[in-house]
């Protein structure tokens, strides 16, 4: 580096003068710098990104909290909380209110059950009279007017049927309050079906309906074998007063693997696809101008009575095809 000033003394130049400073020191110095910035710039990003990461992850873990306790609600348990969040931001604040919604969602799903419980268990007594009554009057029905003895008649039928659905109204409540005690059992599917056959084949020849069986090998599983009962008697009574005259209803299980496979299949009037997810409601009928005999609750028992048993329960269903429901149970010791 040159510098030349030019000294000047009342206005008139006397001398020059010239300055120089080697510069290598400072671009070897600079150089340096830009060598240190370029190792520590790899060093700084990571440190950034990672610090960046730890942040986002602090600031995003409540959030996980939340989906958690939302996919384990998806399930049925409100009683769970989201625990975890004590910041006094706004996910706090959403936290908290999540936790307040869940507090009264379980609060009114526990006092519906309850009172499906109790309505039940208030109205056995009132039906049961009623029935006593009618069945007390129909002793000698050759006393009555004709149009009376219709109307004690119609009186006793549907008294039977609000005293079925009572009782598996209260049996469906109790299930889901965990207030029924399985009775586990090893036992042979193939002779569930086959005491079911046998229970149903008057039903099913009263209504033009061929019941058949098809169990290639035993199978053995843990169950509560009064609930399988049931379970299979409802599908296959769902399946008879749905189905066609001259058709059929079968029966068949087979074993995959550790499951026991248990198809009920019918070739009736079927269910339309944008009704599958409701069938397994409480009350749905698939043809409510064709039968009120049901209550509307089986198909509901019956998904209840899988859950308990850890399988699972699926439909297939066409109109005017018929429906096949595929029922898959663990066959391991419960």
């Amino acid at each position: 580096m040159v510098l030349d000033e030019e000294i000047q003394s009342e206005g008139q130049p006397v001398a020059y003068a010239r300055v120089c400073a080697a510069l290598e020191p400072l671009e070897n110095s600079l150089a340096g710098i830009r060598l240190g910035i370029l190792l520590a710039a790899p060093a700084y990003v990571a440190v950034a990104i990672f610090g960046s990461y730890l942040i986002v992850k602090k600031t995003l873990k409540p959030i996980s909290f939340i989906i958690a306790t939302a996919q384990s609600i998806e399930g049925g348990d409100l009683s769970r909380r989201i625990n975890g969040v004590e910041s006094a931001d706004e996910v706090g604040e959403l936290a908290g209110t999540f936790n307040e919604m869940l507090e009264r969602l379980e609060t009114a799903f526990r006092r519906e059950k309850q009172f499906a419980s109790d309505a039940s268990h208030e109205l056995r007594t009132p039906v049961a009279v009623i029935s006593a009554c009618v069945e007390d009057i129909l002793e000698h029905p050759e006393n009555l007017d004709p149009e009376l003895r219709r109307s004690a008649e119609e009186i006793h039928t549907e008294s039977r049927r609000m005293n079925a659905i009572i009782t598996q109204l209260l049996m469906l409540t109790r299930g889901y309050e965990g207030q029924y005690h399985l009775e586990w059992e090893q036992l042979d599917l193939g002779d569930v079906i086959e005491s079911v056959q046998e229970q149903m084949e008057g039903y099913a020849a009263e209504a033009g309906i061929s019941l058949s069986s098809q169990v290639p090998a035993p199978i053995q599983l843990f169950g509560d074998q009064s609930l399988l009962t049931q379970m299979l008697l409802n599908l296959v009574e769902n399946g008879i007063k749905y189905g066609k005259p001259g058709g059929f209803v079968q029966i068949s299980a087979r074993q995959e693997g550790a499951e026991a496979v248990l198809v009920v299949e019918d070739n009736g009037i079927g269910i339309p696809p944008d009704e599958h997810p409701l069938v397994f409601e409480r009350f749905y009928r698939a043809d409510r101008a064709r039968d009120r005999s049901g209550s509307g609750l089986g198909l509901s028992i019956v998904k209840w009575i899988v859950q308990e048993h850890h399988g699972k329960i699926s439909l297939k269903s066409e109109p005017k095809h018929g429906s096949a429901f595929e029922i898959r149970l663990p066959i391991g010791q419960a």
